[in-house]
């Protein structure tokens, strides 16, 4: 055991914060991108289609990588 206590398991506590906060910034960096998005979509007819689609499957990707990543998985 770590002079500290921690030992493994307060190693596997830290990785798996770690993650849990990796996971959640993406997730926001995702829906915020799938925002800007549409707001370019607003502004630009002729390519609005595709950025509506790419903002709308980032959101389903969130999604998804918010309900694989909740305690317990899907």
């Amino acid at each position: 055991m770590a002079p500290n206590g921690c030992g493994e398991r307060g190693r596997m506590a830290a990785d798996d914060n770690g993650l849990r906060r990796s996971v959640g910034r993406t997730i926001a960096f995702m829906r915020l991108a799938a925002i800007e998005l549409r707001r370019i979509a607003e502004r630009d007819p002729d390519l609005a289609g595709e950025l509506r689609r790419i903002a709308d499957q980032l959101d389903a990707d969130a999604d998804d990588l918010e309900r694989t990543a909740r305690p317990g998985g899907p």
